[in-house]
């Protein structure tokens, strides 16, 4: 017996529907194993490189910098906007380094989510019109 029209429009909004949850589901588990790597970036934090001059040659240091000042001082606890990390290559850097692309790719990841929900919200609206039929 051939399904009817509205039953194969319906068949396909819900493999639609489970296609776009499993993605969602997909790329939130990324997100999980992202954050398990370890401590992520503020949004407001990026990296800077910077000159400083001795008495002989000038040497690039590079800091973490933020917005508004998140950083604990060492000295008296207060909060700065700078976070020294050293030359190119010390352990400080290369960990702000990963911190950031963490952070960057749960940013991207989160866009593509927030795309899927658009999309869900669709099809939620689309499948709500042939059930009132």
């Amino acid at each position: 017996m051939p399904q009817s029209p509205k039953s194969s429009i319906q068949d396909d909004l819900a493999k639609r529907v489970d296609a776009v949850v499993k993605i969602k589901q997909r790329l939130e588990q990324e997100i999980h194993s992202i954050l398990a790597l370890g401590k992520v970036a503020p949004a407001s934090c990026w990296i800077v490189r910077y000159q400083a001059k001795g008495r002989n040659d000038n040497y690039w240091y590079y800091k973490l910098q933020a917005s508004s000042p998140i950083f604990p001082t060492k000295t008296d606890g207060k909060l700065s906007r700078y976070q020294h990390l050293g030359k190119a290559g010390s352990q400080a850097y290369i960990d702000a380094l990963e911190q950031i692309t963490r952070r960057a790719k749960i940013e991207a990841l989160d866009r593509s989510i927030e795309s899927l929900n658009l999309g869900l919200k669709d099809l939620i609206e689309e499948t709500s019109k042939y059930r009132q039929q």
